[in-house]
């Protein structure tokens, strides 16, 4: 495991929480104004969204690359794949169900039926213009994993044949230049830049897997270099950049990701590498619990701020980006619990039944 990606990957889910208490503190109902500093400099937190989905496609390419080409190791690979995903998803959907009823002023509705229900829970992609939002109805923030269990599927084909993956790549391209904002939901969803971030990462795994390396003076310039052009990028976009082109910007920060993948794995492939137990990266192990569970403290956090504003006037920007940091802060704090004593357990039965029952079904075939 590269310990740098995983530091990485804290900041990443940083900025996309600080996006969150940005926006969230900026309504009306909670800060308003006095919140318009923090959310400014966090506008560009989405970005982190683009590092995700370069790391995804360069870790599960990277870690499953030996496995290609044999499709007897597909069962263990799904069921290692579900596992990953659902559980922690399904018990903050069910809390979060819990706070909607208890609190029914919530912004987020439960589903209206059934199967509206039953394909949140599973995953699948719904239409924004049926269900609202970003078609991820109550954990809004699940859009994201919609698209990483559609990776997982494409990636399958490549255990049962290498030559498979080229299936789904065609189709998204043949897709992306075809179809036209009027289309089925499901055109519009695979069509989506951020796939392309998984081909990326995809990709950068592979060519890792050759013989070929950059030297630790290279590695360092790659990873300087994604770390300018990522700030530039990111000043650039809150200042100038076309609200109507966020495909480019999305494909955009998707590159400059990817080098910086790529020099952070071959500068620890060149001797150097983070200690295990440096916050970030122990953040960065949480960061799927903090994805998840930020949007339900960061509300509960939120209302309390407001309340206090209420009472301690004037409120004013400095104090309200106080308010934020400590709240992005508590977020990370309660994330780094529950993976502890709530993602880690459960992970670790889950994996070692896995094991076992794979390792059962290989012996009996």
């Amino acid at each position: 495991m590269y310990l740098s990606l995983q530091a990485c990957r804290a900041l990443a889910a940083l900025m996309v929480v600080c996006l969150h208490v940005g926006a969230t503190l900026n309504r009306d109902t909670y800060l308003g104004p006095a919140a318009d500093l923090f959310r400014q400099l966090s506008s560009f937190g989405d970005a982190g969204v683009s590092f995700f989905f370069v790391l995804s496609g360069f870790i599960v390419t990277r870690v499953h690359l030996p496995d290609f080409n044999q499709p007897a190791r597909l069962p263990a690979y799904l069921l290692k794949r579900v596992a990953r995903i659902y559980p922690m998803y399904w018990l903050v959907f069910a809390m979060t169900c819990l706070s909607i009823w208890l609190l029914p002023t919530s912004r987020n509705p439960l589903p209206a039926d059934a199967a509206t229900l039953i394909k949140a829970l599973l995953l699948i992609p719904q239409d924004p213009a049926v269900v609202g939002g970003t078609g991820a109805p109550v954990v809004f923030v699940a859009w994201t994993l919609q698209y990483e269990m559609v990776f997982y599927l494409a990636m399958a084909l490549a255990l049962i044949q290498r030559w498979l993956l080229l299936l789904p790549l065609g189709l998204i391209l043949l897709n992306s230049l075809t179809h036209s904002a009027g289309d089925h939901f499901i055109r519009n969803f695979l069509s989506n830049d951020h796939i392309y971030l998984f081909v990326m990462g995809a990709g950068l795994a592979m060519l890792g897997s050759r013989s070929w390396r950059l030297s630790a003076t290279q590695a360092r310039m790659a990873i300087t270099a994604a770390a300018l052009a990522f700030v530039a990028l990111a000043a650039w976009e809150d200042l100038t950049f076309p609200a109507n082109n966020r495909g480019l910007s999305v494909l955009l920060f998707g590159g400059i990701s990817t080098v910086g993948v790529l020099g952070l794995t071959h500068l620890e492939d060149a001797g150097w590498r983070p200690r295990p137990d440096h916050l970030l990266v122990r953040l960065g192990h949480a960061s799927y619990t903090l994805y998840l569970i930020h949007v339900a403290v960061m509300s509960v956090l939120g209302k309390m701020v407001s309340l206090l504003a209420q009472h301690a006037r004037p409120f004013g920007p400095a104090a309200a980006t106080t308010s934020a940091i400590l709240i992005v802060a508590a977020c990370a704090l309660v994330a780094l619990v529950v993976h502890r004593h709530v993602e880690q357990p459960i992970m670790r039965k889950l994996n070692q039944a896995i094991s076992r029952w794979t390792d059962t079904t290989a012996h009996r075939t």
